[in-house]
């Protein structure tokens, strides 16, 4: 009598669980992505750490700028406008990290963080308008035209925008980011908090000092999200 050979369950190999080797171009798109979601908060913390005025009315935002010492000043217009650039990919970054587990929350807060940052240049061009003015002959009498520019219903729409959009964003993506596990809890509540924290500069007198706080949260909890996107594999199907 011959024993009868039952089909043999099949194990999990190596070659089941292992990840597909990236593409260069594959890579390539990681890497910018990135550098995309550090680089577009540091550069917003640096352009921020060296304007010489924030929101302020149109005659002191002339004065800080004839003021402020024009190497510095050329740095902060350049950091925010490598930030402008680097923001709206960043937060398509981090929508493409969460997206897999938490389709959902990566989609709306992706769509919302591309469109809260596009306002980002318009404002940075405000802020090179205002160095512009603060070097021309008779440059207090500009303070006016730069007054009602800036609060006319162009730039205000951009401004809502960009406030509504971007902070709701940054709250969808330290929660989705966490579900999905690929940031620490720290870093979710980090990026989390950035969000009210910048609501809280534009409401107390502290603004400077209130705003660069929610930057460098902003800035912390994008590190693991960066690290993540430079050492992201995609999993190959089983046979």
């Amino acid at each position: 009598m011959t024993a009868t050979r039952w089909p043999r369950r099949p194990q999990a190999t190596k070659a089941m669980t292992a990840t597909h080797p990236m593409p260069g171009y594959e890579r390539l798109l990681h890497w910018v992505l990135a550098i995309a979601i550090v680089g577009g908060p540091l550069g917003y913390l640096l352009g921020g750490l060296l304007a010489p005025a924030v929101h302020h009315s149109g005659r002191s935002t002339i004065a800080s700028n004839a003021a402020a010492n024009s190497l510095t000043n050329a740095t902060h217009l350049a950091a925010f406008v490598v930030a402008s650039f680097l923001l709206p990919i960043g937060a398509a970054g981090l929508a493409h990290l969460a997206y897999r587990r938490t389709p959902w929350l990566a989609t709306i807060g992706g769509l919302l963080g591309m469109v809260g940052w596009l306002p980002f240049s318009a404002l940075t061009a405000l802020d090179a308008l205002a160095a512009t003015m603060a070097h021309l002959p008779d440059s207090s009498s500009y303070a006016a035209l730069l007054d009602r520019f800036t609060n006319g219903a162009v730039m205000n729409t951009y401004l809502i925008v960009y406030i509504i959009c971007h902070l709701v964003a940054y709250v969808l993506f330290g929660i989705a980011l966490r579900r999905a596990h690929v940031i620490p809890r720290w870093a979710s509540w980090s990026m989390i908090a950035s969000s009210p924290l910048t609501v809280a500069a534009f409401a107390l007198p502290a603004r400077v000092a209130i705003g660069v706080a929610a930057l460098a949260l902003l800035l912390i909890g994008s590190l693991p999200a960066a690290h993540a996107m430079v050492t992201w594999r995609r999993p190959s199907s089983p046979a």
